[in-house]
């Protein structure tokens, strides 16, 4: 019986299957993660539909005498409008939105307190990326903002 001899030919063979087993390994393991994520929305076709709207909504937003801000920070998210903005005027919705995980997405009224703010506790979110969208209206003119943040 002949007796089995290892040589640097096998060991050209080794490093090869090893190679290209971590290398499947990774590029099975990159395409599980892509299965995961929930960056589609079910109604984008509707939504694509509606986008002229959105856009002369932003235009609205972007014509302001002073922007609306939104600011992340160690309490949450503050939402700055305007001083000149009576609240009693203003009606809207804040979405936050969260593209990797659908179920965390939320959908808030708009209630400015008296400095004319908005406050989204810390307690609403998760670390990660955010779009925060504001859609809301002032007598009768319909403005759009979305600002994409990070939670730390």
């Amino acid at each position: 019986m002949a007796k089995f001899k290892f040589h640097w030919g096998w060991a050209i063979l080794l490093v090869y299957i090893t190679f290209m087993t971590v290398f499947l390994f990774f590029f099975y393991k990159s395409f599980s993660e892509l299965k995961t994520n929930e960056l589609v929305t079910e109604d984008y076709y509707e939504k694509e539909l509606v986008y002229g709207d959105v856009l002369e909504k932003k235009q609205h937003a972007d014509t302001m005498r002073v922007q609306v801000l939104i600011q992340p920070g160690e309490k949450g998210v503050k939402i700055v409008f305007p001083d000149y903005i009576k609240p009693e005027n203003l009606s809207g919705k804040v979405i936050l939105y969260k593209p990797d995980k659908k179920a965390l997405d939320q959908e808030k009224e708009m209630v400015l307190d008296s400095l004319n703010q908005i406050l989204i506790g810390q307690d609403n979110f998760i670390p990660g990326r955010w779009n925060i969208i504001l859609d809301w209206e002032i007598d009768g003119i319909p403005y759009f903002k979305e600002q994409k943040i990070t939670i730390k």
